[in-house]
């Protein structure tokens, strides 16, 4: 029985290191000079993750730069309070999919706040989807390391 114990315990420690290593690095924005500029480290599975808000309820962003629009899953639709939205069928690398589309949400990432932003839910995983309707209101700049989004005409 000591030694059950001691592989169980072995084991939890184990278990507990190896799901650190592997959680994504999620970036919190910095607000510098009153300017909105948040640098995102790219986490272990290779992807892009940011905390910001939406309708100022705090969200996980993967950053997908080829979404058309953020979107984000019904747990997370319905945490933030978004309303049902209008029925739109949606393209994705995984084929057409039935969502809803809701016509305006204000996105917040650090410094950097977007009202108006058409929102689609889905069934998108567990992250929200930050998409091209908010990507392209900032200027993005990326190396092989960093992604870094800077407020433009005063977000």
């Amino acid at each position: 029985m000591k030694y059950a114990t001691i592989w169980l315990l072995l084991g939890g420690v184990a278990y507990l290191a190896f799901d650190v290593l592997i959680s994504p690095r999620v970036a919190r924005p910095e607000i510098v000079d009153g300017i909105g500029i948040v640098v995102i480290e790219r986490s272990r599975d290779q992807h892009f993750y940011v905390a910001g808000a939406i309708n100022g309820t705090p969200v996980t962003f993967l950053i997908d730069t080829g979404a058309t629009i953020v979107t984000v899953n019904d747990t997370i639709a319905r945490r933030v309070g978004l309303p049902h939205g209008a029925p739109i069928v949606i393209d994705t690398a995984a084929g057409r999919v039935a969502a809803r589309v809701v016509p305006s949400a204000t996105i917040q990432v650090g410094g950097i706040r977007v009202e108006g932003i058409r929102v689609g839910i889905s069934d998108a995983g567990p992250a929200a989807l930050l998409g091209q309707n908010f990507l392209n209101k900032v200027d993005l700049r990326q190396d092989v390391q960093h992604m870094t989004l800077r407020a433009t005409n005063g977000r």
